[in-house]
């Protein structure tokens, strides 16, 4: 029997050679090419702040402790999607409370929500699945209605549109992911999104073992992660980019 994949990683020749000038600067992780790249996706969005990061995963585990999701907390998730949404929320030592999705779009059905929240309950992490939009205009009132905060799961749906709008700049947090699998691909990779100075400030410095340089010296603050995307990764992905919206 013929295997079907389900989908094959557009890459071209441009793509390639962009990588290849990478390796050949020597400059291998967060350079040129890592900077450019956040700053056109910031532009094409809409947000304040793009931050690459190695994978999608990485980036929700990163959105969560950015908003000091911990453990003893419950965070809403939709019951189908990767495991990775549910994972995440594992790591920090919360809890994912499963809420059914809805037939028409597989998407968290929001009726549902509000009869899951509970005084442990810290926020909604929707997911935009296979790209459709989730209903956030009543997630975001639910939110607000019981000071929750929201983390997008935007992994499949870069360039996807709610109400004019991108999906991952309408809430507190948004992910993307980079995955071969992904409309654009580094390998591994993703994308965090914030218009929240602190946060961003926050994750930045979490993806990058907790380090900052000031005057020059590296000052270690907290306990972080190598969760750093090489620089030919981005420039692979930047590549590619250029192609979005065809």
């Amino acid at each position: 029997m013929d295997f079907i994949p389900l989908m094959q990683p557009g890459i071209n020749d441009s793509d390639i050679e962009a990588v290849a000038n990478v390796l050949r600067s020597g400059m291998l992780v967060q350079g040129k090419s890592s900077l450019e790249f956040e700053k056109e996706i910031a532009d094409y969005l809409g947000c304040k702040h793009a931050i690459l990061v190695s994978n999608g995963t990485a980036s929700l585990h990163l959105a969560l402790i950015a908003l000091g999701i911990q453990e003893g907390d419950e965070v809403i998730v939709p019951a189908f999607s990767y495991v990775a949404t549910a994972n995440v929320v594992e790591l920090v030592g919360a809890t994912p409370i499963f809420v059914d999705v809805s037939i028409d779009d597989f998407n968290i059905e929001v009726s549902q929500i509000e009869k899951c929240i509970t005084p442990r309950t810290k926020a909604i992490m929707p997911v935009h699945e296979f790209g459709i939009a989730a209903n956030m205009d009543e997630i975001i009132e639910i939110a607000k209605k019981h000071n929750l905060k929201i983390i997008e799961d935007a992994a499949c749906a870069l360039g996807a549109k709610y109400n004019g709008k991108f999906v991952g700049t309408l809430s507190d947090i948004g992910s993307f992911s980079l995955h071969p699998r992904k409309s654009i691909t580094s390998g591994e990779g993703g994308i965090i999104t914030t218009d929240d100075d602190t946060i961003a400030d926050k994750i930045k410095l979490l993806r990058n073992h907790g380090q900052r340089t000031v005057d020059g010296e590296m000052i270690f603050e907290e306990a972080g992660f190598n969760y750093r995307l090489t620089d030919f990764q981005a420039a692979l992905a930047h590549s590619q980019f250029k192609r979005m919206e065809k």
